[in-house]
Order: structure tokens, then C-alpha cells, then sequence
């Protein structure tokens, strides 16, 4: 057997394929360099959050809300709050452009603009409070990490305190800009029944703010919260007293499957549906105990159909890491282990509508942060 020897490669041929392995190693680096970069900046957000977190708990932008122009020395004695540690928090929120500093003067000040984001709990921009979910994922590390060792699930009521509170001031905002302008206008009938009188439902419901809201804005109606965290329930009792105990609404401690007696002429999910442990059986449920032609409602977290369709959109990332540390661990604790998540599109939701049985599924309204889905019995 003879073998035939491969050729030699010509002095041209070798610089050549030196060139070309030459750029593959540069555009690696250069790659390489780019996702770094990319890595660093994610993780100054992260850091910048848990600045946040601290500047809303210790007050240091209510103080700076509408005060103008502060020395750090001003600021910290009008907190009660150690010097030194307010000037380094105060530089921290300068590198990061959340603070304009004045170095001639040595002042630090809060623009309106940013205030309204970060101080103003009842402006439409008001988004502070997410920075105390995010501080609870980091808080339940450990316990998110057996939950991938272990079988998937962490109970919901196992979550550190500030999660509930956080999820509540950040949804405060969008139900208290989004339900009356927004959401519930795009459901074709439901604000005529509203003003009429209408029996409604909230599943999942929390602290309570949505019915209050609800109850409050179309006081013809009764809305009946459900929520099988009954911490949440106290704490919704405790706010529908300092609301001035409205008759009109009310709340329970149960879960999906307990929702009733009914009928009910609206039932809705606020940011709810992808929480449960079986979706599919709690629309089955909802839609038990609608009266013949009621409305269900589900609004959900904004998200695309196709995976790709979210790379590098900001609210699909934390989306996606909520989901990840919070919301599927949660679903995967309760009965049915459905684990939706909360992304993954409109039309898987829109399609569990109609397994459940409902009519005229589909996607009442899109306002780039929410997914509002609605369906008639």
C-alpha cells in the first residue's frame, strides 16, 4: 500500500493561512474584550441597584426630593444619618448619574426628573420599589440555588419580607396609572359593567391595592380578593382599614381553586396567572364561577412569543430573572408544578384562555410593560 505524501504548502500559502489564523485570534479578542465590557456594566447596574435600595430605605431621596442643591453634610444631619457614609453614598450616585454634583460648590441635587422615578410615590415614572424584589432574589441566593439542586420549587411565603413589599409599591404604580386609563378601557364592556355594578374577583391579589383601587374608583362594584399567603391578606385588611374600611371590598385566604362561591361577573389575574402552580386549572375554575357572558382579565408581565424576539430588551431580562428566581420556583412549590413563568409571549396565554373554555381570547392591549389578555365566558 502506498501513501501519497500531502503536499507542501508554498511560502505564500503559509503567510496566508498565518494572516487568517492571525484575525480569527484578534476577532476573538476583541469579542472577548466586548462581552467583558458588556459583563462590567451589568454588574455596575447591579451595584448601582443596591444603591438604590439603600437610598429609599434610608430616605435619602425623599430628603433630596425638591430640596435643590445639598452638601452631603446638610443631607446626612437632616437624615440623622452618619456623614461619612452619606458622602460616599452620594459620590456613588454622582459616577452613576443619578445625582447632579456641583464640584465648585459642593453640593448634591436630585432633578424633578429623576425624583419622580425614584421619590414620588404616586408619579407614573415611580419605579424605586422593584429595587426591593431585586434585593430579595439576592437575599434568598442559597435558597434559589437548592432549588435547582432539589427538585425546582421555594415556596413563595419563604421569600424575605421586602419581596412583598417591593412587588406591592412596584405594581402600585401601574395599577394606579394603567387600570382605570389603560387597562380595563381596552376590554371591550367591562368599564359599562363596572359603573353599573359589578361582582369581580381578584386572584392572587396581594396587599390588596388594585381592589382598593377598583373598589374605590367604581363604587357600584364588589371586589373580593383571594390570596393564599395570608400575610398578604392581613396586610390588604389592614390597608382596606386604613382606607377607610369601604364596604365594598373585601378579601379572603384561599387559593385558585378556592375562588367563590360566586357567580362573579369579572374575574382577574393581576400579574397573578404565571404565580400559580396550575394555571389551566385556575382559569377552569374562573371560569366556574363567571356568570354566562362574564369577562376574565389576565394581566401579565410584557413579553415576546419568540425567545429571540427579547435579546438585550431590558424588562425581558428582569423579567426572565424574576422568573428564574421567583416566580417558576414559586409555581413549582404549589400543586401542579406548572411552572408558566413569567415570559414566554401572549399567545400561550391566549391559548390557555381557550382550553379552559372562554371565548374571544386574545390580546385586549399591549402598553410595552404589560400584556392585558381577556376572554368572555
Amino acid at each position: 500500500m502506498t501513501t501519497t505524501p500531502k503536499p507542501t504548502p508554498s511560502p505564500t500559502e503559509a503567510t496566508e493561512a498565518a494572516q487568517v489564523a492571525a484575525q480569527a485570534a484578534e476577532a476573538a479578542q476583541a469579542g472577548t474584550e466586548a462581552f467583558l465590557g458588556r459583563v462590567v456594566t451589568d454588574f455596575a447596574g447591579a451595584s448601582s441597584a443596591l444603591m438604590t435600595v439603600l437610598g429609599d430605605r434610608l430616605g435619602l431621596y425623599g430628603a433630596m426630593a425638591g430640596a435643590g442643591p445639598v452638601s452631603a453634610a446638610d443631607l446626612a444631619k437632616s437624615t440623622g444619618l452618619d456623614p461619612r457614609l452619606v458622602t460616599e453614598w452620594l459620590a456613588s450616585q454622582t459616577v452613576s448619574e443619578y445625582v447632579v454634583h456641583d464640584p465648585t460648590a459642593g453640593t448634591f441635587e436630585l432633578p424633578e426628573t429623576h425624583a419622580a422615578v425614584l421619590a414620588r410615590a404616586d408619579s407614573p415614572a415611580y419605579l424605586v420599589g422593584a429595587g426591593d424584589v431585586l434585593a430579595g432574589h439576592f437575599l434568598a441566593l442559597d435558597d434559589i440555588e437548592q432549588a435547582f439542586r432539589d427538585g425546582g420549587g421555594l415556596d413563595y411565603g419563604a421569600q424575605h419580607p421586602c419581596v412583598f413589599s417591593g412587588i406591592e409599591r412596584y405594581f402600585r404604580t401601574a395599577y394606579l396609572h394603567q387600570i382605570e386609563s389603560a387597562w380595563f378601557p381596552a376590554v371591550p364592556g367591562l368599564v359599562e359593567r363596572l359603573e353599573r355594578g359589578a361582582r369581580v374577583a381578584d386572584v392572587g391579589s396581594g396587599h390588596g391595592v388594585a381592589d382598593l383601587l377598583i373598589g374605590r374608583k367604581w363604587p357600584a362594584s364588589t371586589v373580593t380578593g383571594f390570596d393564599a399567603h395570608e400575610p398578604s391578606v392581613a396586610q390588604a385588611r389592614a390597608k382596606a382599614i386604613e382606607a377607610g374600611s369601604p364596604g365594598n371590598v373585601s378579601f379572603r385566604v384561599a387559593d385558585a381553586a378556592g375562588i367563590g362561591p360566586g357567580p362573579y361577573d369579572v374575574v382577574v389575574f393581576f400579574d397573578s396567572l404565571h404565580d400559580l402552580g396550575d394555571p389551566p386549572a385556575a382559569l377552569r375554575r374562573a371560569h366556574e364561577v363567571l356568570a354566562d357572558g362574564g369577562i376574565l382579565v389576565a394581566v401579565e408581565p410584557w413579553s415576546t412569543d419568540r425567545l429571540e424576539d427579547g435579546i438585550g430588551h431590558p424588562t425581558v431580562r428582569i423579567g426572565y430573572a424574576s422568573s428564574t428566581a421567583l416566580c417558576t420556583p414559586g409555581s413549582l412549590a404549589q400543586p401542579g408544578q406548572y411552572g408558566l413563568g413569567t415570559q414566554g409571549g401572549p399567545a400561550r396565554r391566549i391559548q390557555l384562555l381557550a382550553e379552559a373554555g372562554f371565548r374571544e381570547a386574545g390580546l385586549a392591549a399591549d402598553t410595552g410593560f404589560n400584556l392585558v389578555l381577556a376572554a368572555v365566558k
